[in-house]
């Protein structure tokens, strides 16, 4: 029995799932030819989309192992083989239990991809569209970003193909007043010692008496920063993050005296994801047993669409919530995992009744 609910699920998983990458990679493409210029070519926009497929994959699947486990356990209602097997006494907890096994493994494999092949496939996604969109005609992508480690704080010009950071500026505080300034064409990633080497620097020193210029041909820059996490990884949204370069993040910015939150809620949503997407089928569990038992695909379709929705509001509504009200970010991303278990809970229990 077991097996062959998990093997109508997957099956039916399976479908919804390319069907929904296909929508979306399409709807993607076109938004991408909308951006197509002499540099940009479509060429480009499809090495783009194929790039952020994992990306998208991991995104949907959630939803789609969702609508899945509906559509497959509601077609196993509509055979009235769901019937039988409560005829027989068998206990939802158990049709759960059978449900969960096929959510599992997909769940698990979607982590999988999110760790390790949707953080590359982003990276390349976002280094071949600034190189073409914002590059310099050069390799290089300009994209200032503002990096902070102890009393120095550094604003990157932006990186060339080779992971180089090139146009760096450096300013370092002491007891409320700037002590130094630095300017530095480039720097290069020192794999032997760890550190960071600035090449053609001219550093400039303020103390009482004025201010003094010195230039060094190279100088070491020695940070916790390793190349991926100050060149293309520091221009993404923390939803696209893995788990190790969210915890980096969240450690340093702590680190640092600066907020999280942002970081600490797509760690958070990660992490509650396995559990966010068994209380989704609990809940699919409970419509196909009870008011869906009879209705047709449209509907259970119809109905799945209209929980993940739902589902995802929550989720959009509480993750912003933890940042302006200050709720823990764990706090926050929990709320809309327990009232989809609560809901699911409660519909199984009339259901059963």
């Amino acid at each position: 029995m077991d097996r062959y609910i998990a093997v109508t699920i997957l099956k039916s998983a399976a479908v919804v799932i390319a069907c929904l990458l296909t929508l979306v990679t399409m709807f993607t493409l076109l938004d991408e030819f909308r951006d197509i210029t002499p540099g940009y070519t479509k060429g480009h926009a499809l090495q783009y989309v194929l790039f952020s497929t994992p990306r998208q994959l991991y995104d949907l699947m959630p939803y789609g192992v969702f609508i899945g486990a509906l559509v497959g356990l509601g077609v196993l209602a509509s055979r009235s083989e769901l019937t039988v097997l409560r005829g027989a006494g068998t206990s939802m907890a158990r049709l759960f239990g059978a449900a969960s096994i096929p959510v599992l493994i997909l769940i698990g494999s979607n982590q999988v991809l999110g760790e390790l092949v949707a953080p590359a496939g982003e990276t390349a996604a976002g280094s071949l569209k600034l190189t073409v969109q914002r590059g310099d005609g050069d390799g290089r992508i300009v994209s200032s970003h503002w990096y902070r480690e102890g009393p120095l704080i550094t604003n990157v010009g932006g990186f060339d193909d080779n992971g180089e950071l090139i146009g760096i500026r450096q300013y370092e505080f002491r007891e409320g007043r700037m002590t130094r300034s630095r300017q530095a064409d480039r720097a290069g990633y020192v794999d032997d010692g760890g550190y960071w080497l600035l090449l053609n620097v001219v550093e400039t020193r303020f103390d009482a008496q004025g201010s003094s210029v010195q230039r060094y041909p190279e100088m070491p820059w020695r940070i916790s920063a390793n190349p991926e996490l100050l060149s293309a990884k520091a221009l993404f949204d923390p939803s696209k993050l893995s788990f190790a370069d969210l915890r980096f993040q969240i450690d340093y910015m702590t680190r640092e005296g600066l907020d999280p939150t942002r970081y600490q809620v797509s760690f958070w949503s990660k992490a509650l994801q396995p559990l966010a997407v068994l209380g989704l089928v609990l809940v699919a569990l409970a419509f196909v047993t009870g008011p869906l038992r009879e209705a047709g695909l449209g509907a259970r379709l119809g109905a799945g669409i209209a929980v993940g929705l739902a589902f995802k509001y929550l989720v959009d509504v509480f993750g912003p919530m933890s940042v302006v009200f200050s709720i823990p970010a764990w706090l926050a991303m929990s709320v809309p995992v327990a009232v989809c278990w609560i809901a699911g809970i409660v519909l199984v229990r009339r259901v059963a009744a």
